[in-house]
C-alpha cells in the first residue's frame, strides 16, 4: 500500500471535527480520550508488534491514543471503542500467536504456500484499532496495512471489510455527528447520560438513549484551545498565542488556567458580538435597517453582510452553494409579506453558520439529503 501526506491530513482534519462536536456536545466522551501518542511511544508499538504501522494510523494515535468509554459504550462510529496501545498490541500478539500455532498444525512442518496466506485468519500486517467494548477485544477493527482498508474481525473467524480507508471512515463519522439526519448505517448518534452512544441501544438502556437530530450548536466555545482562539475578536488573538506558546504544556494546572482565563473572554466576547447583532436587527428589518457592527467583528461575518443589514441578495451570495441558494428561493417564494422578516433572519443566521467550514458542510448535508427524502414518509415524532 502506498500512503502519501494527504491521508494523515484527512486524518487529522477529520478527527479535530470529530474532537470538537464531542467537545461541543459530549463532554464526557470527550474527557474519556487518552492523550495522544508521542513519536517514540509509537515506536515502541511497532517494535513491539514486529511490523510497520500505516501512517494515517499513527496520525489518529498522535491526536488521541485510545479511550476509556463511558456508559459501557465506545464513541467510534458503530459503536466500537477505540484501543488504547496496549490493548493493540495485546491482540496483535494474541492474534498472531494463534494464527501461527493453525498454520503449523495445518501444515504438519511443511512450508506455507500462497494458498495458505489468502485463507489466513490473521496477518501480520493487519494492526487492530478498534474493539468492541472497552473491557472486550474479541471483535473489532483493523487497518489493512497493505491495502489500507479497514476491515471488522470477530471471534467467529469473520474477516469483512467495512471501509476503504481509515480516512474515509473518519470522514464519514464526522459528517454523521454534524449533520445526524444524514447519517449513513444502522447505527445513529445519541446521548446516554450526557456521553456519546451509538444506536439506539438495546435494552433498558434503549429507553435512556435520546438521538441526536442536529440540534443548535452551544452558544459557548468549547474549552479547547483551539475552539476559544476561532472565538475571539481578530485583536485578542496575537495575545493569546504569545501566552499559549509561553505556558508550559506539562503542567495540567497551567493549562487549565490558561483556557479557563480565555475562555471567559471568548465568551463575553461572543456576548457582546450578539449583542451588537441584536442592536443591528431590532424591529422590522424591511423598515428599520438597524446600524452597522462595531469594527472589530466585520472580519466575523460573510463579506457580503458585513455592515449591512441582511437583504435577498446579501443573503442568496453568502450562501456560496447553489443547492443551497436553490433551497433559499423555495422558501422565499413559498412566504407571505409579513413573514418576510422572520424568512430573512432565519436564513441570515444559516449564512452566519455556512462562514464556518464545519457549520457548511453540516448545512449542505442536511439540504442535499432533504432534496433526496422529500418523496419519502417522514419518521414520526419521538
Amino acid at each position: 500500500m502506498t500512503t502519501d501526506a494527504s491521508a494523515d491530513a484527512r486524518v487529522t482534519r477529520a478527527w479535530g471535527r470529530i474532537l470538537e462536536w464531542l467537545a461541543d456536545y459530549t463532554p464526557p466522551s470527550y474527557a474519556a480520550l487518552e492523550a495522544g501518542a508521542s513519536d517514540h511511544e509509537i515506536a515502541a508499538v511497532e517494535e513491539a508488534l514486529g511490523v510497520g504501522v500505516p501512517e494515517e494510523l499513527k496520525a489518529l494515535w498522535r491526536l488521541s491514543a485510545g479511550e476509556k468509554g463511558v456508559n459501557g459504550s465506545g464513541l467510534m462510529l458503530g459503536d466500537w471503542t477505540l484501543m488504547p496501545l496496549d490493548a493493540v498490541i495485546e491482540v496483535h500478539q494474541t492474534q498472531t500467536q494463534m494464527q501461527m500455532e493453525m498454520r503449523l498444525r495445518d501444515t504438519d512442518g511443511e512450508d506455507a504456500t500462497e494458498d495458505d496466506d489468502l485463507l489466513a485468519l490473521w496477518q501480520p500486517s493487519w494492526i487492530p484499532f478498534c474493539s468492541s467494548h472497552p473491557d472486550d477485544t474479541v471483535n473489532g477493527l483493523y487497518v489493512n496495512g497493505r491495502t489500507g482498508e479497514v476491515c471488522r474481525w470477530s471471534r467467529y473467524g469473520e474477516r469483512e471489510r467495512e471501509y476503504e480507508s481509515l480516512p474515509a471512515y473518519l470522514e464519514l463519522m464526522a459528517v454523521s455527528l454534524e449533520a445526524p439526519l444524514t447519517a449513513a448505517g444502522p447505527e445513529k448518534p445519541g446521548m446516554l447520560r450526557g456521553a456519546l452512544v451509538w444506536g439506539p441501544p438495546d435494552g433498558e438502556r434503549g429507553g435512556q438513549w435520546v438521538r441526536h437530530l442536529g440540534e443548535a450548536r452551544p452558544r459557548y466555545p468549547a474549552k479547547t484551545l483551539g475552539a476559544i482562539r476561532e472565538a475571539l475578536p481578530g485583536g485578542e488573538r496575537a495575545e493569546f498565542d504569545e501566552q499559549r506558546d509561553a505556558v508550559d504544556l506539562t503542567d495540567p494546572g497551567a493549562v487549565a488556567a490558561l483556557r479557563d482565563h480565555w475562555w471567559g473572554r471568548a465568551v463575553r466576547a461572543q456576548e457582546k458580538l450578539e449583542d451588537e447583532v441584536a442592536a443591528a436587527l431590532r424591529g422590522s428589518v424591511m423598515a428599520q435597517p438597524g446600524r452597522e457592527l462595531a469594527p472589530e467583528y466585520e472580519a466575523t461575518l460573510p463579506p457580503a453582510i458585513r455592515h449591512r443589514p441582511p437583504s435577498l441578495d446579501d443573503i442568496r451570495a453568502a450562501l456560496r452553494h447553489e443547492s443551497v441558494r436553490a433551497r433559499f428561493s423555495q422558501d422565499h417564494l413559498a412566504a407571505i409579506p409579513p413573514h418576510y422578516p422572520a424568512l430573512l433572519l432565519r436564513w441570515w443566521d444559516i449564512a452566519r453558520l455556512m462562514a464556518d467550514p464545519r457549520g457548511d458542510r453540516a448545512v449542505r448535508a442536511v439540504v442535499n439529503g432533504r432534496h433526496t427524502s422529500e418523496r419519502e414518509e417522514p419518521e414520526p415524532h419521538r
